[in-house]
Order: C-alpha cells, then sequence, then structure tokens
C-alpha cells in the first residue's frame, strides 16, 4: 500500500476515517500519560485529525507528520495561528508556535525531527498498514522514542479473513511483538463497534469488531 494510494484518496475525497470532532479516548485517556506542558507530542499519518489541535489547545508542541498534502493545508487554515514555511531534510515544514507539520514520508522523518520526541500518538495510523508495513511503521516508531517517551495507540481487532483493509487488524499480540521488547503496554478501552460499522459489514464484516486503546511506556535501560 504505497503512499500514493493514500494521496488519491486524499485528493478524491474518500476519506470515510476522518472524524470531525476530537477522538473521544484521547481525551478520556491522555491525562494518564501526565506530561508536562510544552512536551513533544508525535502524531504520525496524521492527516487534518481535529486531535492536533486538541493536543496543541492543551499546551503541547505537536509535531504532525502526513505525505498528502491537502490535509495539512486544511489544519492550517481553520487554525488561528501563523504559519512559516520552511524546507528540512526533504520535507515541507510548516511551523507555528505551537505545531510543526511536516509534509513528505513519515518514514524518512529525521532522528529526532527537532528536538527529543516525549509522547507518540498513534490513531488510524498503524491500522492503515498491511503486515509488512506495520513493521516498518513501528521500527520509525521505536527509532523516534526514547527512555522517557510514551505513546498513546488506537487498533482495531476483527477477523481479516472477513475484510480487507484498510483499516487492518492489528490484534493485541502482534502490539507485544512490535514493541514488547521496548514498551510495556496498558490496554486503556476496548469497545465493540460492529453495530456502527454497516460499511464494514456490507464488505463482509459479520463477527465482531473491537476498537482498543493502549498506553505504552517505555521499559529499555538504554538509548
Amino acid at each position: 500500500m504505497e503512499i500514493s494510494y493514500w494521496k488519491s484518496r486524499w485528493k478524491n475525497n474518500k476519506t470515510g476515517w476522518h472524524m470531525t470532532e476530537v477522538y473521544a479516548p484521547l481525551t478520556r485517556y491522555w491525562s494518564r500519560l501526565q506530561l508536562p506542558k510544552q512536551a513533544r507530542v508525535l502524531v504520525p499519518l496524521c492527516g487534518k485529525a481535529h486531535d492536533l489541535d486538541w493536543l496543541a489547545d492543551q499546551g503541547y508542541h505537536v509535531i504532525g507528520a502526513e505525505a498528502a498534502q491537502r490535509p495539512l493545508m486544511e489544519v492550517m487554515e481553520r487554525s488561528n495561528a501563523s504559519f512559516v514555511r520552511t524546507e528540512s531534510h526533504g520535507f515541507t515544514v510548516y511551523r507555528s508556535e505551537s505545531m510543526e507539520l511536516w509534509h513528505g514520508n513519515f518514514l524518512k522523518l529525521p532522528i529526532p525531527p527537532t528536538a527529543p520526541i516525549d509522547a507518540i500518538y498513534d490513531k488510524t495510523s498503524i491500522v492503515a498498514l498491511p503486515p509488512a508495513m506495520r513493521e516498518q511503521h513501528a521500527r520509525k516508531l521505536l527509532s523516534l522514542s526514547q527512555r522517557h517517551t510514551q505513546m498513546l495507540l488506537q487498533s482495531f481487532e476483527y477477523v481479516q479473513e472477513e475484510m480487507n483493509g484498510p483499516p487492518f487488524s492489528v490484534p493485541e499480540q502482534e502490539i507485544a511483538t512490535l514493541f514488547g521488547a521496548d514498551f510495556k503496554y496498558t490496554l486503556l478501552h476496548e469497545e465493540s463497534k460492529i453495530e456502527q460499522l454497516e460499511r464494514f459489514r456490507r464488505r463482509g464484516l459479520s463477527s465482531h469488531f473491537l476498537e482498543k486503546v493502549y498506553h505504552l511506556e517505555a521499559c529499555r535501560q538504554s538509548d
């Protein structure tokens, strides 16, 4: 699933994953991370999520990375802040006082982009990728993390054979495989969504569809 696929989805307004409001589990569980104000929060494959604005409004410095330019332009258009455009490491970067929007391939994001990452918010990101790409994505997240870095990560679980992704099923065992050597994880939220997702049932989903949210805390002994 190449970057061109997602750029095409944005170009043609086929963005059924985009939410017009802030993701409720974000506001419910973010305080568990106990981050200080001005902590640097990375949002990979950020799209135009309103979660970016919410995090910035809480006093954090938000770093969004996205391959498609259109959603980043929409984030800036709805903001009252002034953004300055620069070029860095092959990315076009739009900066305001509270936000950096990096336009380019997330896997090529510099390490660190400007300063150490304190937290990573991964929503509709790892679930957007097939297995081989999830491994690459996880390795990138690990490379951007330090001993103090935390994550809030959303995943979905369903019978993959019933429906082609995206979104893909990323079961808890895979979370453990991808991150367990470096992070301890806690399941914060589990909710059945199958009754709310008629479009997925039309694609073949029939048994179950669970949304899960995890808190990951680094357990490495060295950087």
